[in-house]
């Protein structure tokens, strides 16, 4: 899924810039798709 908004990494702490790709982590939290160690299955 890509960024609709600018925001944080809750994982690693960078920007997370409008239109980059991001998931949700094993914590339901959005981080960049690097980031999450464990893919979550998005509805």
């Amino acid at each position: 899924m890509k960024a609709r908004f600018d925001g944080k990494c809750k994982s690693c702490g960078d920007d997370i810039r409008k239109g980059k790709e991001i998931a949700r982590n094993a914590d339901e939290v959005w981080v960049h798709k690097h980031c999450v160690e464990e893919l979550v299955d998005l509805p």
